[in-house]
């Protein structure tokens, strides 16, 4: 293990050095492409300083003069780089201008200015001395100063007006919708989203509302779908995707007995993918018919987090286990429920994890990889898991147990959403955290109890535990390092660096966290260990299982002079199986890489065990070991094995 961190860590080294020295921050000629970059990867850099640098260039821009203000009045005063004053002294310069264009830009900003002051009659007197009425933003300004009067006929009026002179379209039709909506004028409101040109302009969540409420489920799934995809960058979908595929081969490795068909589990992943689209119909029916939603209340927002956050999640998820269940023979055993649970989620996850990436940028990637990723993986297969309890381990029957799991899967999301999302309790955000690191110790239990019990279980079979660490270890690494690598070649080496610093913190730990308990499920045959609370694994330590060093390569080299070893040795080889030698099993078959011609006993296999048995063979340590040759090769791989078939040849060293 401490060689696959090493590696790693020299990884990045390498990567970061690399990436300091050929990889600079973008570069703009023009302040404009410079404000295009910013708004368009949401960045949180100043706008009010690039509209401003604009500015000194190109001064009768009505764009610009109405970007600097918002941006401006939008900071805290503290941290305004020209004052509220000398704001306002440069546009009453501008109003004594002979040009009647600087002159109605400074009577609009002047309006501008106190509108977000919330000085409304001095906006509207201002807004009054502009000449030009077509003037680009200012009837949606006029209508919004009425909006906040609630005058809403003349803000209604003046939207329309803004719309008919192709002014501000977004602000105009935002605020339009806005108002329609908060006066329940739904009819109105659906009339204007049959127009293309404003349906762009919809909030998702009202679109939806209005397709569904007039019975469109055309529009309403458009919608929907358009929601989760439109707009999709390169980096998001990737990012997606390593995430995707690295706990998607996670998945593989441990399902050792009996491998599923790729053709069922990618059928299940997307499944997953178009079962996820059905979380928005399910909470908009919720919302249509129950009123149910958020509100801020403790108690109101427990129960909707469990309700109409967990249940509904939990149900689209768990869908795809049933359907594949039900139409197919791929299930017959009992992991075969959770890795299919865990590619339904995987793929709902792709799709959530395509909004987000693409809605807050790559540096979210690594840290929904750890933990919103995981998660539902586990939750899925925690309701899985009471539908494998009622045919294998059947107590209450298909109902009893497969409920029983599922609203408790629904209840442990709830939870872990509640505490993220209500502000009351905002400052218990650390109880998400405590219930994330208890599922992935659930989740051990569950792979283990599955995998023990398979009617596929075969003892010539063994999961290798430190390559499935040494898998989560450098995938988990690798997103890690596309974070880092995307966030640097889009914005600069120091960027990238800022990032990954914060990253390593919480993240380098929560690698070998998560590797800790999902890369140390223990199979202990026909044996069923209870879901309780229990401290998961926090470090990398390997409880010692004597199947662990099979299929690892060693080197071997004789520590006794006897004169046979000495024919044999040095050499290398691979440990093949584990053997039963007169009814003690601490005896291991060991393949010679470099087989010798020797006549008084076989040179291509030896039995090998411990010199000390309270010593056990491990891998990455040097083990002295006791050599045993075989006197026929018919003995190699003969079932039944005696003491008085082999031959004691000395010691030998391996590592």
């Amino acid at each position: 293990m401490r060689k696959s961190l090493i590696i790693v860590i020299i990884s990045f080294i390498i990567v970061v050095l690399l990436v300091n020295q050929f990889v600079d921050a973008p570069i703009f000629d023009d302040p404009k492409d410079k404000l295009e970059f910013v708004i368009k990867e949401k960045r949180n850099d100043r706008l009010d300083l690039i509209y401003l640098d604009i500015l000194t260039k190109d001064s009768l821009n009505i764009d610009y003069h109405y970007g600097f203000i918002t941006s401006n009045f939008s900071m805290a005063p503290a941290y305004r780089i020209i004052d509220e004053k000398d704001i306002t002294d440069i546009y009453w310069n501008y109003t004594d201008s002979d040009d009647k264009l600087e002159s109605d830009i400074g009577f609009y900003s002047l309006g501008l200015i106190a509108s977000m002051n919330n000085d409304r009659d001095k906006a509207l007197f201002y807004f009054t001395l502009v000449t030009n009425d077509k003037l680009k933003y200012l009837n949606n300004s006029i209508g919004r100063v009425y909006d906040e009067s609630k005058n809403y006929e003349e803000a209604e009026k003046y939207y329309y007006k803004a719309i008919e002179n192709n002014g501000n379209l977004e602000g105009a039709y935002s605020n339009l919708i806005s108002l329609y909506y908060s006066q329940q004028r739904f009819d109105e409101l659906y009339t204007l989203l049959k127009d293309r040109k404003a349906r762009k302009y919809f909030p998702s969540q009202i679109k939806r509302s209005m397709f569904l409420s007039n019975f469109n489920l055309l529009g309403y799934f458009e919608s929907v779908i358009g929601h989760t995809y439109q707009n999709q960058n390169l980096v998001g979908f990737l990012g997606a995707l390593l995430v995707m595929l690295s706990w998607f081969f996670y998945l593989r490795r441990i399902d050792i007995y009996e491998p599923e068909k790729w053709k069922y589990l990618l059928l299940t992943f997307l499944l997953g993918i178009v079962f996820s689209e059905f979380t928005f119909l399910l909470s908009d029916l919720n919302s249509m018919f129950t009123g149910f939603n958020l509100n801020g209340g403790v108690l109101n927002d427990l129960l909707y987090c469990i309700i109409g956050i967990g249940v509904i999640e939990e149900l689209v998820k768990i869908i795809p286990v049933l359907l594949i269940l039900k139409y197919t023979k791929a299930i017959n055993e009992p992991v075969d429920y959770l890795i299919y649970g865990s590619i339904s989620a995987l793929g709902f996850a792709f799709s959530e994890n395509l909004l987000y990436f693409n809605n807050y940028g790559p540096q979210i990637i690594m840290g929904r990889a750890l933990t919103a990723v995981v998660f539902h993986m586990f939750l899925t297969s925690l309701a899985a898991y009471g539908l494998m309890l009622s045919k294998y381990n059947a107590s209450k029957g298909f109902l009893g147990d497969f409920l029983k799991y599922f609203l408790i899967a629904a209840i442990i999301h709830g939870l872990y959403d509640f505490w993220l999302i209500n502000q009351s309790v905002s400052q218990f955000a650390l109880f998400s955290v405590i219930i994330l690191i208890f599922c992935f110790s659930f989740y051990n239990t569950l792979f283990s109890n599955a995998l023990s019990n398979s009617e596929f279980y075969d003892e010539h079979i063994h999961l290798n535990r430190k390559k499935l660490q040494n898998y989560l270890i450098y995938t988990l690494s690798l997103v890690l390092m596309f974070q880092y690598l995307a966030i640097s070649f889009k914005f600069g080496h120091e960027e990238g660096w800022i990032s990954l610093r914060s990253s390593l913190v919480s993240g380098s730990y929560l690698i070998i966290f998560i590797t800790a308990n999902l890369g140390t499920i223990n199979i202990k045959h026909r044996k069923w260990n209870p879901l309780q609370l229990k401290l998961p694994k926090f470090f990398l330590k390997l409880e010692h299982d004597p199947n662990d060093v099979i299929h690892e390569k060693f080197e071997i080299e004789a520590i006794s002079s006897n004169k046979d070893l000495k024919k044999l040795f040095p050499n290398k080889g691979q440990v093949i199986g584990r053997v039963t030698v007169s009814g003690n099993s601490d005896w291991y078959l060991f393949e010679l890489e470099n087989k010798k011609e020797i006549l008084d006993f076989c040179g291509s296999h030896i039995l090998i065990r411990a010199k000390d048995l309270s010593r056990p063979i491990k891998t990455e340590e040097k083990n002295e070991i006791a050599v045993f040759v075989f006197l026929s090769e018919d003995k190699i791989y003969a079932e039944e094995k005696l003491r008085e078939d082999f031959l004691f040849k000395g010691w030998a060293k391996i590592s």
